[in-house]
């Protein structure tokens, strides 16, 4: 692979998490009914008093969160959305730790559906051994649980950053959360930087409002969005043409190479 000197048009990637540097086993519909189905167990045998719908309370919630988020670009936590959904259910009084286990057990069972992606691994390891800069920039409400998966995958030692949208308190396709994870890579130059990631409407519109160049990735073997009628809330609507298409992060390297030898 071509090395980066000083003088490379491009200095840094930055990758999404989510169908991009990892996968899910099932759609996102399933994942989350697992998931919601081990916080409801959990809650009750913590002794709170729960409705009988709570599980279509808490992914009402979830959708509403989201898309809310989608609107004014500032990111909610897992926490505050639980938090308050309990409140509203006569639960005020629960404290911080509380909640965070009771977001633990949600998270968990994700977990256990959750690999990285093929080739991931290898690539960032090309990468970062070729000059990159590299950073992963994730819009979610429970942003430890991407910074374990980072760890537990071995991705860390190759990445300059892992931001978060509930860290910042801002969702792609805001601007600003690429170009705060740029700072955080050291890099100053958005036109240096490409972005990598699979959902349109966040990271290939996001970061070309931020003038960087833009990967759209859709690995065959991520399950994520693959009951797209049950999902279509998470993606977002906006669309835009990605400077690439690749079909696996193997593929990423020869793009970025063209990249460097034409000067683009």
């Amino acid at each position: 692979m071509r090395p980066v000197t000083s003088q490379s048009p491009i200095q840094g990637v930055i990758f999404d998490f989510g169908s991009t540097l990892s996968i899910l086993r099932r759609p996102w519909s399933v994942v989350i009914a697992e998931c919601t189905t081990a916080l409801t167990g959990h809650l009750k045998r913590s002794g709170l008093q729960l409705p009988a719908n709570f599980p279509e309370l808490w992914s009402a919630m979830l959708r509403f969160a989201v898309q809310h988020a989608g609107r004014d670009g500032i990111e909610r936590t897992a926490d505050d959305i639980l938090a308050a959904l309990l409140a509203s259910q006569g639960h005020a009084d629960l404290t911080p730790d509380f909640i965070g286990q009771a977001m633990d057990v949600y998270f968990g069972a994700e977990d256990a559906l959750r690999a990285p992606a093929t080739g991931a691994l290898s690539a960032l390891a090309e990468l970062r051994a070729a000059g990159y800069r590299l950073a992963v920039l994730s819009n979610t409400i429970s942003g430890q649980w991407v910074q374990r998966w980072t760890d537990r995958f071995g991705f860390r030692p190759y990445l300059d950053a892992v931001i978060t949208s509930d860290a910042i308190a801002i969702r792609k396709p805001r601007a600003e959360a690429f170009t705060t994870t740029m700072t955080q890579m050291g890099l100053a130059r958005p036109e240096a930087v490409v972005m990598v990631g699979d959902t349109v409407a966040h990271d290939i519109v996001g970061a070309q409002a931020a003038a960087m160049r833009t990967v759209q990735i859709s690995l065959a073997e991520d399950q994520s969005f693959s009951d797209r009628s049950a999902s279509a809330w998470l993606v977002g609507e906006m669309t835009a043409e990605p400077d690439a298409f690749i079909t696996e992060l193997a593929a990423l390297a020869p793009v970025l190479d063209r990249w460097q030898s034409d000067g683009r």
